[in-house]
C-alpha cells in the first residue's frame, strides 16, 4: 500500500508539471495582440505627419500586412536573422548547437541561437530580459512553441517586422521607413532594406560596423547590391540625416495641439487626419510671437491663439484649423503650457452669453433700458457685493445693445441677480464649461464677469455659437479612415433670433465707441462681430471674433498669473486677433452682415422704444417679430422707467456700517440713493418704520448714524416698492 502510495506520488510530481506545460502552450494568442502599442499618426489637414499619439513606451509603431511589404523585405531579414524560420517549429536546434559552439570554443561571437519567434517572444514580454538566463531561455522556448501552435509563420513574420527595435524610438519596419527614409515602407529599396535589417542586431551602430554588416549581408542575398564605402549615405538629405534622432520636435508650433490630441486617447489602430492646417499655425506662430515683441515693454510674456473655421455646408460643428499654445513651447519654464486649455479669469467675455439667456427667458430684449449706476448687491451671507466698472463711472440708463457693446459691469451684475445664479451657471455647463466644479453660490454673481474662469478652446466654441444660429457647434479636430472625430456635442443654446441679434451688437463699433474709441484694434474694414475681456488687475488679456466663416480668439498675459502693465483686451489680445482676422480674410468687398430674421430700426436711448424725430436714438438690429416694440411718445413729455425699476441704489441689503467715536457724528451720515425715485408719484421713505425721511428730486439724502439695527421702506403712495435693512456696529 504505502508502494502504491509512493507510486502515485512520483505520478503526480510528473503529471502536474506536464499539465502545466500543455495548458501553458494551448493558451491561445492573436495577431492582434501584438498591436496593442500601436501609435497613432497624426496628419496636418495636407497629409503631411506632425505627430504620433504615444504609447506606454514612449515610442513610434505602425501596423502594415506583411501583404504590402516588397517581397525581398522578408527575404532579407529571414536571412540576416533566422535563414531556417519556414523549416522550424520556433525553435532552431543547428542555430542553438552553433551558438553554444562559439561561445565556448570561439574567441568571436558568431551570433545567438534566437529565431525570429524567439525574438518575438522577447518583445512581447519585455520583461522577461531581467530573468537569471536559463529561466528565460526556457520561457522563450515554451513560448515560441505556443507562437508556433496559433500562428502560422507569415503572421508571425508579419509581427516580427513591424514590432522589432530598429532604430532609436522606431519601432518596426515602417516606423523607422518614416523616420529615416521618409517613405512607406511599401516604397522601400533592396539597399534600404539591407541597411534596416543590419540596425535590428544594434540600433545605434558606428559607420565601421555598418559598413561591415552591409557589404557581409549583401554577400548572402540573392540580390545584386554594389559595395558601399559608407551606407549611411542611404539617409540622403539633411533633414533626414536630422530626423534619425526624431522625436516629434521640428515643428513645435504643432506640439501644443499634438499633446492636447495625445490626452484625448485616440484608437491607437487608426491614422488620424487632422484638421490643423500646419502652414496656417505656422503663420499664426509668427503673428503671436511678432506682437508678443511689441507688448513686452508692458510685462507681457506669454501668449495663445485659436482659430475654428465654419465649412460651407456645415451648420452645427466647426474645425479646429489652428492653435498655438505658447509662443515657444521649448521655451524653459511655461513653454509646454497649452494656453488654449488652460482656465483663467474670463473677465467680460461671458456676457454675451449672459444677455443671450436673458433675452430667451423674456427677461430682456436688445433695446431693454439697463441702470449702469453704483450699487451694492447682497449675497444672502450678510456680506454684500459692489462691482465697478472698468472707467470707475457710471452711465446711467443705457440699452442692453450698448450695456454689452461697452462692457459694462454693473448692468451685467443687474442681469444675472434677475437670471439667477444657479441658472447662468447650469448654462455655462450646457456650454462646456465644465471647470465650473464649485457651487454656484461659491461664484455668486461675479459669474457674470468671468470670476469662475474660461479657457480659450471653450470661449471660441461658445462663441461658435452665435456664428451658427444659437447651436452651440462640436469641434471637428480631424477624421479617421474617413469618419470625422469630434470634441464636444453640438445643441442648440440659444434660439436662432437671439443668435442674431448679438452677433449685430458686436459687430457695430459705433455702438462700442464711447467706451473703446473711433479707432481701435477691435475695428475691421470687414464685418466682424468682436467682445473682448480684462481680468482683474489686468492679469489676462482676451479677445474673440467672428464672422460668417471664422472664430479666432486670443489671449495675452503671463503663465505666472502676474500682473501686466494696464494690458486689456482691446490692446493685448485684440492686436493679435486683428492680425489673424486679415491675414485669413483675403475678400474685403463685403461690408456688412446679411440680416435673415432680424430688421433694422431706430432705437431710443431714454426709453428703448422706437425713436421718434425728437429721441435720441441708435440703430439696432432687433428681431421682426419683438411685440412689445411700440412707438416712443414725446421725448420731452414722458417719464422713462428702468427694467431694472424702483430700488436702494444704497445701502445695499444686510450691509454692515461701522460707527467711529472718534470722528464727529455728523460726518458719519448713512447715505442713501434710490433708484428710479423720479417715476414715483407720491414718494415717501420711512426709517424703521417711524420717521419719514426726506430726499432730494433725485432721490438722495441721509440718516443720521447710530447703532443697531435699522430698516428703510420706500412707499408710492400707499404701496410698498422697495425696503432695506442694514446694522451699524
Amino acid at each position: 500500500m504505502i508502494w502504491n502510495f509512493i507510486l502515485r506520488i512520483k505520478t503526480l510530481f510528473f503529471l502536474i508539471p506536464l499539465i502545466g506545460g500543455i495548458w501553458f502552450i494551448l493558451r491561445p494568442i492573436q495577431i492582434d495582440d501584438f498591436k496593442k502599442e500601436v501609435t497613432t499618426r497624426i496628419l496636418s489637414q495636407d497629409g503631411r505627419l506632425i505627430g504620433r499619439t504615444q504609447n506606454h513606451n514612449l515610442s513610434k509603431q505602425d501596423w502594415v500586412p506583411l501583404t504590402e511589404y516588397p517581397k525581398f523585405v522578408s527575404e532579407i531579414v529571414c536571412i540576416a536573422e533566422d535563414k531556417r524560420f519556414f523549416s522550424h517549429h520556433g525553435i532552431d536546434p543547428f542555430a542553438i548547437i552553433n551558438s553554444l559552439y562559439s561561445f565556448l570554443f570561439s574567441k568571436q561571437n558568431r551570433g545567438g541561437g534566437s529565431t525570429i519567434t524567439m525574438q518575438l517572444v522577447r518583445m512581447y514580454h519585455p520583461n522577461i530580459r531581467s530573468y537569471p538566463i536559463v529561466i528565460r531561455k526556457s520561457f522563450e522556448v515554451l513560448e515560441a512553441m505556443r507562437f508556433e501552435l496559433w500562428l502560422n509563420k507569415e503572421q508571425i513574420l508579419e509581427a516580427y517586422l513591424n514590432s522589432v527595435s530598429i532604430h532609436s524610438n522606431s519601432v518596426g519596419f515602417p516606423s523607422a521607413s518614416l523616420t529615416l527614409f521618409q517613405k512607406n515602407v511599401r516604397f522601400l529599396s533592396i539597399e534600404e532594406t539591407v541597411y534596416l535589417s543590419i540596425l535590428i542586431r544594434k540600433n545605434i551602430a558606428n559607420e565601421d560596423e555598418i559598413k561591415f554588416r552591409y557589404n557581409q549581408l549583401r554577400t548572402k542575398i540573392p540580390y545584386s547590391l554594389p559595395i558601399l564605402d559608407s551606407p549611411s549615405e542611404l539617409v540622403q538629405t539633411n533633414l533626414q540625416r536630422k530626423i534619425q534622432n526624431y522625436d516629434d520636435t521640428l515643428n513645435g508650433e504643432n506640439q501644443h495641439f499634438l499633446n492636447w490630441i495625445r490626452s484625448l486617447h485616440l484608437d491607437p489602430k487608426e491614422e488620424l487626419v487632422s484638421t490643423i492646417s500646419s502652414e496656417l499655425n505656422s503663420e499664426i506662430h509668427s503673428i503671436v510671437n511678432s506682437e508678443l515683441n511689441v507688448l513686452k515693454r508692458w510685462n507681457v510674456n506669454n501668449a495663445s491663439a485659436i482659430i475654428l473655421e465654419k465649412e460651407s455646408n456645415q451648420t452645427t460643428d466647426l474645425s479646429l484649423v489652428a492653435m498655438i499654445g505658447s509662443k515657444n513651447f521649448f521655451e524653459d519654464g511655461n513653454g509646454m503650457v497649452n494656453g488654449t486649455i488652460a482656465f483663467r479669469d474670463a473677465g467680460s467675455t461671458l456676457k454675451p452669453l449672459l444677455y443671450a439667456l436673458a433675452i430667451d427667458q423674456n427677461i430682456y430684449s436688445i433695446n431693454s433700458i439697463l441702470v449702469d449706476e453704483k450699487y451694492s448687491y447682497s449675497l444672502g451671507t450678510g456680506e454684500n457685493y459692489l462691482p465697478r466698472n472698468a472707467d470707475l463711472r457710471y452711465w446711467g440708463n443705457l440699452t442692453l445693445a450698448e450695456a454689452l457693446a461697452n462692457s459694462r459691469n454693473i448692468p451685467a451684475v443687474t442681469t444675472i441677480q434677475l437670471v439667477g445664479v444657479p441658472n447662468f451657471y447650469r448654462f455655462l455647463k450646457l456650454a462646456g464649461f465644465e471647470n465650473l466644479k464649485q457651487s454656484p453660490n461659491f461664484y455668486g454673481p461675479g459669474l457674470a464677469l468671468g470670476t469662475g474662469g474660461a479657457s480659450l478652446l471653450q470661449l471660441s466654441r461658445a462663441y461658435g455659437t452665435f456664428m451658427l444660429g444659437g447651436i452651440l457647434p462640436k469641434i471637428k479636430i480631424g477624421s479617421i479612415n474617413g469618419k470625422s472625430f469630434f470634441y464636444g456635442e453640438s445643441q442648440r443654446l440659444v434660439s436662432e433670433e437671439t443668435a442674431e441679434e448679438i452677433k449685430f451688437i458686436l459687430n457695430d463699433s459705433k455702438l462700442r465707441q464711447k467706451a473703446f474709441g473711433k479707432r481701435s484694434y477691435l475695428n475691421y474694414p470687414f464685418p466682424v462681430s468682436v467682445k473682448t475681456g480684462t481680468s482683474k488687475d489686468y492679469r489676462n488679456s482676451w479677445t474673440i471674433s467672428f464672422n460668417d466663416r471664422y472664430v479666432v480668439g486670443a489671449w495675452v498675459g503671463n503663465f505666472s498669473g502676474e500682473k501686466t502693465m494696464d494690458v486689456s483686451g482691446s490692446f493685448g489680445a485684440g492686436r493679435i486677433v486683428q492680425n489673424i482676422f486679415r491675414l485669413l480674410i483675403k475678400d474685403k468687398d463685403k461690408k456688412s452682415y446679411t440680416p435673415k430674421l432680424t430688421e433694422v430700426r431706430s432705437i431710443c436711448k431714454i426709453s428703448g422704444k422706437l425713436a421718434n424725430s425728437n429721441c435720441p436714438s441708435l440703430v439696432l438690429n432687433v428681431r421682426k417679430k419683438m411685440t412689445n416694440l411700440h412707438s416712443c411718445e414725446e421725448f420731452h413729455d414722458h417719464k422713462v422707467s428702468s427694467v431694472v425699476g424702483v430700488g436702494f441704489v444704497y445701502p445695499g441689503q444686510n450691509q454692515v456700517f461701522l460707527y467711529h467715536p472718534g470722528f464727529e457724528r455728523d460726518e458719519q451720515n448713512i447715505p442713501i440713493r434710490i433708484r428710479e425715485y423720479q417715476t414715483l408719484k407720491d414718494p415717501k421713505l420711512v426709517w424703521n418704520q417711524t420717521l419719514e425721511v426726506k430726499l432730494s428730486k433725485s432721490g438722495e439724502g441721509n440718516v443720521a448714524i447710530q447703532r443697531g439695527k435699522h430698516s428703510l421702506e420706500l412707499f408710492d403712495g400707499s404701496e410698498k416698492k422697495a425696503k432695506v435693512q442694514f446694522e451699524v456696529k
